[in-house]
């Protein structure tokens, strides 16, 4: 038998302020205490139809709060961490300066609400642009290595996404290897250059439309394509094999 969701009045008139809908917020603390399910065992805890749940959680995924796993040809649902929430919250414009604040205060009591898993599902996909930002943000405060199409980063937000997350005086760590590009040309002049980051262009005949960064043990890619997807692995030999292959293109990379 699945654990009963627990009452608790002010969370959910807190995620009610945050924007979520009513069976959104039940989806959510259903996820919290499952933590990872199939949809259908989510739908029975928030005692919702399962295509009903199933569009809640997309929605949640595109708020990047949900994720997805495929285990053995049977689609999972993970919930983000609750410090998600505040992620989510830092990617609104409107409401941003009034509701960080409740929100962090509020991560304790949703990580009272989940056990931790034990089976930590190793590869976890996102969508939307709410999905990209708060990887982006959780990526970009390491040091890291990364693949990069800057143009169609700029197609997706509009905008530089280390620029729109953490303002223009923002110093990365790491090394970026970009598609050489208009994207590219506008990129290096908004991003400080220095010892700790760097960029070189690849060669002229090679490119992609995706964004691939390697940090501590996670692969995280980005594609840029019409869904926005976000696949990200946790896995320290995936991520020591990408650091080898982004070495040896490193190596034929331009200043």
């Amino acid at each position: 038998m699945p654990p009963t969701q627990p009452q608790n009045s002010s969370l959910r008139a807190l995620l009610k302020r945050i924007g979520l809908e009513e069976k959104e917020i039940e989806i959510y603390l259903a996820m919290l205490t499952l933590k990872s399910a199939k949809a259908s065992d989510i739908a029975r805890l928030a005692k919702q139809s399962r295509s009903h749940a199933y569009l809640m959680l997309r929605s949640l995924e595109q708020r990047g709060l949900v994720s997805e796993v495929d285990r053995g040809n049977i689609l999972h649902f993970v919930a983000e961490p609750p410090e998600s929430l505040v992620t989510y919250l830092e990617n609104q414009e409107d409401e941003i300066r009034s509701l960080r604040t409740i929100a962090e205060g509020a991560v304790p009591q949703l990580k009272s609400l989940t056990q931790p898993l034990v089976d930590r599902p190793h590869v976890t996909l996102l969508h939307g642009l709410q999905g990209m930002k708060q990887i982006y943000r959780s990526v970009l405060k390491n040091e890291f290595v990364g693949l990069f199409n800057a143009e169609k980063m700029y197609e997706a937000f509009g905008e530089n996404i280390v620029t729109k997350l953490f303002g223009k005086n923002e110093r990365l760590q790491g090394r970026d290897l970009l598609v050489d590009n208009d994207g590219a040309k506008r990129y290096t002049g908004e991003v400080m250059q220095d010892e700790e980051y760097q960029i070189r262009l690849l060669p002229k005949n090679i490119t992609f439309g995706t964004d691939t960064i390697v940090y501590e043990d996670t692969v995280a890619m980005f594609s840029y394509d019409s869904e926005r997807t976000i696949v990200r692995i946790e896995n320290q030999n995936i991520a020591n094999a990408f650091r080898s292959w982004f070495e040896v293109m490193w190596a034929s990379g331009t200043e």
